[in-house]
């Protein structure tokens, strides 16, 4: 029989053959053996024989790799045993003369991830060890190989360790940090200086060894400066290496640009180090932005990014063209670095990393020394000439592909994009700096008005820093006059080449019309907003204006009535232009559109609502996967029919098919679209007048999404709660029996909030419909036996939840007490005890908890349950007498009104708002509810009156009066007789 390893061997290459059921069967085998002791022991001895295929030594390490994330921890289950793992730990480096480069970085990143977890408690020599295997090969050619590898692993492991960042794994990280520095960064020095001692005596760069090692290195040094130090500042090692970056920083990018083929593995080299200095005085920044402003050297380093901008604002359009990813990657970093700069609050923000850092200081640094009033001044100007300014590449994309051009503005890219994130710089430098820059603008503003047709660009620029800075000058601009004077009249003029400024008009009216804008002038920007999105304008105005007129639309004091005028143009402009355009992102944002101006306008849409729902189901169909447009749709669709009302029923035939495959378990896009369509399905049934077939046929679907859980539980009992208002007996009488049943089976697995959800729908049913129809499924499904077993249950249930269920019973019991005691009698038999014991359980539970019952409606549907079941000659409920009478007394102090009546008007507290009382402003919803409310007897019952009738009911079952109170009152405390009968006298 072939050994352990010999099987594991060939497990494996079958794993890395080309045939399916092959390597079906292997992953089964390697599945079953991955938990087996020693598997992953001799998977490494494996992966590290260099006689093994590359191929299957490769799928090997990866298989190690999963293994690690499922079985290294401690707490996993299966975990690899402790002598297994130090076998493996004494085996891991061994992989450095690694020729294949992916399976030498997948071992390192192996390495790395088993660091991450044993480091330091399990693995403390790890970080040693690596060391000695690089200071051992530094100046040995043969082993240049080994020392890049080493190199490699160490770079992983100190990325992988900085990503912990619970407290004392930062803290530990910072404890290593300062020794591990000192070796790499020596490293670092070693293969740098190499390199430039190379070319000092050659001109051409013959090997990038040195350059190769120096990056991996330098990337190490990153992470342990910016997660390893608190205050760089006050280390010199930290201060040091910071100097001596700026100065690689300066001497590699001259190289770069000197470099004459952009596509040589050497210019990617130069270009990587230039960008990963970069990197690290950004994060530096960012993260400790005290440190940054107080490390000697930090203005020089400003000054040369801040250089790098000026020197390339004419020139970077044409460098791009020749290095199409680097001089742009290059100056968004130094707009990054400046953006951190700038952004005050985030010195704010680095005191809480430790107390004693100079904040004064810094602070002084920044404002005398940087944020200078020439430099902010500069600054703006520059990115407002240079940086903000559309760019060839942007009109060309504008004529071949417009739509695709504005749907990549909107797109929120700006780390990755120099025109968007200039943007951002501009917005921050704006609001830091507005009492400077407020002037600057304003006269810029004032010499774009005298600019010519041959300057759009810089005109454009210079509108679009107006927008930006939109909330810090709204108390010096005088935006309506601007709009009327210039933006209106230059968005009349149709010249094609002007399209660029009518493009930015609506732009800057999206930003300005929720800062500043008088309502007299609103007309005039609906006007002009719905004018850019005619046929015969440019396409990308068009569709710049349609996703600004949403912002139009959506202001917090929107007038309606001043929208009419313009609302068939805009609908019929941009339902026109939904059909004409392309890409889902367009659609999404015109719809979006749409949806609000339908909210917004409520029952005035309702003209226009046949040209919105024609529009509505192309778009469905062609949806296809877009998870995101479907949605959107639905979101419309329940504005619509909110904004209808009775009209909606027109839409049924259309809508329900939606409603059905939205909340269907059986579609692929269920779990985008069932929470959307929920909300239309319950709109519908809440502005309906009445249930067509079609409606009431979805009622099997809600009670099978009852199944789902808490997720979506609230918002299908409404729409079951819905069904029961709109036609009570048709749902009793074809689907009680599924609907207890689904409810029986809920209650005891969810949340109290949940449980009294349950119950409320409940309530709603026993008001609703003829009690008649529902004994047997309250029975039969098992529901009422499973809220008699809470109530009476020892373990203690939530009273908040209790008191819900015992108005269940309340409710029960005053439709028909005759068959509450014929189910206390079944359930006696069930519980097998005596049917008084059971009934006298019931009641010192409810009365025990009636101090629980906090709303005066709740307690006053007990006290008439309790007045209900005194009309009998049952011993054992008439042994509760008086505790019935106390309980009464004190919801008649509730409910007794000054002149002897009762308080019927609680229900307008929960269901009516003040500016509902007139049912001409409600909904048919709110209308049956209220129907529904005026007719429970709750509302319609006078406590004083019913309790009189029950007691003579009771007096005449019990041999009339005199009987009565020698039986029974004589035994009620004569105190308590007396409040009754005061509270009792009408």
């Amino acid at each position: 029989m072939s050994s352990p390893r010999d099987q594991l061997l060939q497990t494996l290459a079958e794993a890395t053959s080309q045939q399916p059921e092959r390597i079906k069967l292997a992953e089964v085998q390697l599945k079953q053996w991955e938990v087996v002791p020693e598997f992953y022991i001799t998977l490494l001895e494996i992966i590290n024989d260099k006689s093994v295929d590359v191929n299957i030594r490769f799928f090997g390490v990866i298989f190690f790799k999963n293994g690690v994330d499922k079985y290294w921890r401690k707490t996993a289950k299966s975990t690899i045993n402790p002598e297994e793992k130090a076998k493996i730990r004494s085996q891991l480096l061994s992989f450095m003369d690694e020729s294949h480069n992916q399976l030498a970085t997948q071992s390192a990143v192996l390495v790395s991830k088993i660091a991450r977890i044993d480091f330091p408690n399990e693995w403390p020599d790890l970080l040693q060890n690596l060391l000695s295997i690089i200071h051992s090969t530094m100046n040995v050619n043969s082993a240049i190989l080994i020392q890049k590898r080493a190199i490699l692993t160490l770079h992983l492991v100190v990325k992988a360790l900085c990503s912990k960042t619970f407290g004392p794994d930062r803290k530990m990280f910072e404890q290593i940090a300062p020794e591990l520095l000192r070796n790499v960064a020596s490293i670092y020095v070693e293969h740098t200086n190499r390199f430039f001692n190379m070319i000092s005596t050659s001109n051409d760069i013959v090997n990038a060894t040195d350059l190769e090692t120096s990056l991996i290195a330098l990337k190490s040094i990153r992470r342990l400066i910016v997660h390893g130090f608190q205050d760089i500042s006050k280390v010199d090692e930290t201060k040091a290496f910071f100097v001596l970056a700026f100065d690689h920083l300066q001497k590699f990018y001259t190289l770069r640009n000197s470099s004459q083929d952009t596509s040589s593995p050497i210019f990617e080299l130069l270009d990587s180090k230039v960008n990963l200095i970069g990197k690290f005085y950004i994060e530096l920044q960012k993260l400790r932005p005290i440190s940054f402003i107080m490390t000697p050297g930090s203005r020089d380093v400003i000054h040369y990014y801040w250089q790098l901008l000026v020197m390339h604002s004419k020139s970077y359009e044409t460098e791009m063209a020749t290095q199409p990813y680097g001089t742009e990657k290059i100056l968004i970093q130094a707009l990054l670095l400046l953006k951190g700069i700038i952004r005050k609050s985030s010195y704010n923000q680095d005191i809480k990393e430790s107390e004693d850092l100079r904040i004064s200081d810094a602070m002084k640094i920044l404002e005398e020394q940087i944020l200078t009033q020439s430099f902010v001044e500069s600054f703006a100007e520059l990115l407002i000439s240079s940086y903000l300014i559309l760019r060839k590449e942007d009109l060309v994309m504008w004529e071949e592909d417009p739509e695709g051009w504005v749907n990549f503005d909107e797109i929120d890219h700006w780390e990755y994009q120099i025109r968007p994130c200039a943007e951002k710089v501009f917005t921050d430098l704006i609001t830091q700096c507005r009492d400077l820059l407020s002037p600057k603008i304003l006269k810029l503003l004032e010499n774009a008005a005298l600019t010519q047709s041959d300057n759009l660009l810089v005109k454009d620029a210079i509108y679009c820093a107006v927008g930006l800075g939109s909330h810090e000058l709204y108390d010096v601009l005088d935006f309506d006059s601007w709009l009327v004077n210039n933006l209106l009249i230059e968005a009349a003029n149709n010249d094609p080449s002007f399209k660029i400024i009518r493009r930015r008009i609506a732009w800057i009216i999206g930003r300005w019309v929720c800062v500043k804008l008088s309502k007299e002038n609103r007309p005039r920007v609906y006007d002009v907003m719905t004018y850019f999105i005619n046929p015969e304008e440019d396409f990308v105005v068009r569709l710049t204006a349609a996703i600004n007129l949403k912002n139009c639309v959506d202001e917090w004091d929107f007038d309606s009535d001043g929208f009419v005028p313009y609302l068939d143009r805009a609908i019929t402009l941009l339902t026109r232009l939904i059909g004409e355009v392309e890409q889902f992102e367009s659609r999404l944002k015109i719809l979006n559109c749409l949806s609000l101006i339908v909210e917004r306008m409520d029952s005035q849409i309702a003209p226009f609502s046949e040209k919105i729902t024609n529009l509505l189901p192309t778009l469905w169909q062609v949806a296809q996967s877009e998870y995101l447009f479907k949605p959107a749709i639905l979101v419309i669709l329940t504005k619509l029919v909110q904004a209808l009302w009775e009209q909606s029923v027109n839409l049924h035939e259309f809508i329900i098919p939606i409603i059905q495959y939205s909340v269907s378990p059986n579609t692929e896009e269920h779990v985008y679209l069932l929470e959307d369509g929920l909300d239309l399905w319950l709109a519908i049934l809440e502005n309906t007048v009445e249930c067509t077939p079609l409606l009431f046929n979805l009622v099997p679907a809600a009670i099978g999404l009852l199944e789902f859980g808490s997720e979506t539980l609230k918002r299908v009992l409404r729409i079951i709660e819905s069904y029961i208002l709109l036609v009570p007996e048709m749902i009793v009488q074809s689907y009680s029996i599924p609907i207890m049943d689904a409810f029986t089976r809920l209650f005891g697995d969810l949340r109290p909030e949940a449980c009294r959800a349950i119950i409320y729908v409940i309530d709603v049913t026993l008001q609703a419909c003829p009690f008649g129809l529902l004994k047997e499924s309250i029975i039969s499904t098992g529901l009422l036996g499973k809220l008699l077993n809470t109530i009476i249950s020892v373990n203690e249930e939530n009273p908040y939840v209790l008191v819900s269920y015992v108005s269940i019973l309340a409710r029960i019991i005053i439709n028909d007490p005759v068959f509450f005691l014929h189910f206390i009698t079944i359930a006696s038999q069930q519980y097998n005890i005596q049917q008084e014991d059971l009934l006298k359980k019931v009641l010192e539970t409810w009365l025990d908890k009636f101090d629980n019952i906090g709303h005066p409606k709740q307690r006053k549907l007990s006290a008439m349950a309790f007045a209900t079941l005194i009309a009998t000659t049952n011993s054992t409920i008439l042994g509760f007498l008086a505790q019935f009478i106390g309980v009464w007394c004190d919801v008649l102090s509730e409910v007794k009104e000054s002149g002897g009546g009762d308080a019927l008007v609680y229900w307008q507290e929960e269901y009516v708002g003040k500016n509902e009382i007139d049912d001409s402003d409600a909904s048919p919803e709110t209308k049956r509810k209220r129907a529904l409310l005026q007719r429970d007897p709750i509302h319609t019952t006078n406590l004083i009156h019913y309790i009189n009738l029950k007691i003579g009911e009771c007096e005449a079952l019990n041999g009339g009066p005199e009987m009565f109170r020698q039986k029974y009152l004589s035994r009620v405390d004569n105190t308590l007789l007396d409040q009754l009968k005061g509270l009792m006298n009408v």
